[in-house]
């Protein structure tokens, strides 16, 4: 029975990302993910969980390795279960949204939202578990209380540093004081063009082969990753990675238009993508992709964070003068980490069951506290549809920093041009996502993820202290 479903999951998540691939690439006109789940919705049935459970009751304590995967099956059929629940809602919800603005049915898609998350709320139940959060806690072992008390303390520390930094920033990127900014005003400090000229666009394939080269491979000798960069009309406008066939299908998408920004998120999804395309082939299917969100988004942020980097920026680009570029790259990245605390502690407050009432003013007043920009209650229950991520993005924030300070102990300030970091980092991607972002810290000697280290790291690149 084991082996059958493990094939069948492998298959499932083929088709699925490559049909995300072939959409979002703009090679297709429309998605067919709903006919893809219909044909593999054997996976997600009862008995199919049944018969996992029963299979992992069989196996015995000391056979770890199989039992974890058993585990990973198990979470994945649970979840799927409830998704499926779920699938025709969030379909409308999907025709709703490109539109909502325009053509004033904001209100509409907002009700659906508020209906899927009832009825993913009572298909938990269903499933047995009290909500949301123990269900994510059982099959997933993640503390979110806990990692909601870290993000409280994160917010605590950082504030007044992330309040004065904000408050000369605006100003002299947007022309707005703090008082009056709205958070379209952060928005566009993530795409702020004032330092783009230092990030042409003809240099950016050139210099990811020059990264991995300087780290010790050669990425135009990497058959099973593919860089597509040709331009469509209907291409995603952002960089991403599809994981189509781990390790041997692995799809890099990116529109080559230079700029920070650009640059940025093209780094982003190269960690990403290095880390599916050096995963083992002798792991289980299920640790090499379904596994813990947080290992791929904190390798992703490995690599995006070298432009917080001086000496990257001067040795890669000539940028010597990158003071004040630097400390708006941290300040936006504080924002993005204090954001992700605010969303962490609201959705862990509402998957909880304690927000029965007023969730739209809570997420208000957590949001403006975070930011310290003036925050409505709008966009309240979109900000879950991805669940969790935010939870997901501090844990992987945490690790990426103590992984980079490790690798600059090890390898020095330049780790990024070290042979020996490349190979450290391979042996690390072969595990693909067989451990969790908590599970890998240990075992590389990093400890329990440090979120105070976390704050006090990002307050010092706002303040201008380079660690």
């Amino acid at each position: 029975m084991l082996s059958e479903y493990r094939q069948r999951f492998t298959d499932f998540q083929t088709e699925l990302h490559r049909e995300d691939y072939l959409f979002r690439s703009g090679r297709k006109r429309d998605r067919e993910t709903a006919r893809i789940r219909a044909d593999y919705s054997d996976l997600f049935k009862p008995s199919a969980i049944a018969d996992l459970r029963a299979k992992l009751e069989e196996t015995s304590q000391q056979r770890e390795t199989e039992r974890r995967s058993i585990n990973r099956l198990i979470a994945f059929a649970v979840e799927g279960n409830l998704l499926a629940r779920a699938r025709e809602i969030s379909s409308e919800i999907e025709n709703y949204e490109p539109n909502a603005r325009r053509t004033g049915e904001g209100e509409v898609a907002q009700d659906l939202r508020a209906e899927r998350l009832e009825m993913l709320r009572d298909g938990a139940r269903e499933l047995g578990y009290e909500n949301r959060l123990a269900m994510r806690r059982e099959l997933r072992g993640f503390d979110d209380e806990k990692l909601a008390g870290q993000a409280r303390k994160i917010l605590s520390k950082t504030e007044s540093g992330y309040v004065n930094a904000l408050s000369w920033l605006l100003p002299r990127e947007t022309g707005v004081s703090i008082d009056d900014a709205t958070p379209s005003r952060l928005g566009f400090l993530q795409g702020f063009t004032r330092f783009d000229h230092f990030f042409p666009r003809e240099r950016m394939l050139g210099v990811y082969r020059e990264l991995f080269l300087a780290l010790g491979f050669d990425s135009e000798k990497q058959s099973n990753l593919t860089i597509d960069s040709e331009p469509r009309p209907d291409k995603q406008p952002q960089a991403f990675c599809s994981p189509i066939r781990v390790p041997d299908e692995i799809a890099l998408a990116v529109n080559l238009t230079g700029g920070q920004a650009n640059y940025r998120e093209f780094l982003r999804e190269t960690g990403h993508a290095q880390l599916y395309a050096w995963t083992s082939r002798n792991n289980y299917p299920e640790f090499r992709v379904g596994g813990d969100r947080a290992i791929t988004v904190a390798w992703g942020l490995l690599f995006e964070n070298l432009t917080l980097d001086e000496r990257w920026l001067m040795t890669t680009f000539g940028f010597a003068e990158n003071r004040e570029f630097r400390h708006a790259l941290a300040v936006l990245r504080l924002i993005g980490q204090r954001r992700a605390a605010a969303l962490t502690d609201y959705e862990i407050e509402f998957h909880s069951g304690r927000l029965t009432t007023a969730a739209g003013a809570r997420y208000a007043e957590l949001m403006t506290g975070a930011a310290r920009v003036r925050f409505d209650e709008t966009g309240h229950l979109r900000s879950l549809d991805d669940a969790f991520y935010s939870a997901d993005f501090l844990r992987a924030s945490a690790f990426e920093a103590q992984m980079r300070e490790h690798l600059k102990t090890r390898f020095g300030q330049r780790w990024w041009a070290s042979r020996k970091a490349g190979e450290t980092l391979i042996d690390l991607w072969n595990t693909g996502q067989r451990y969790t972002v908590e599970e890998l810290a240990s075992m590389i000697g990093l400890g329990e993820l440090d979120f105070d280290w976390l704050a006090s790291e990002s307050l010092d690149w706002v303040e201008g202290r380079t660690r």
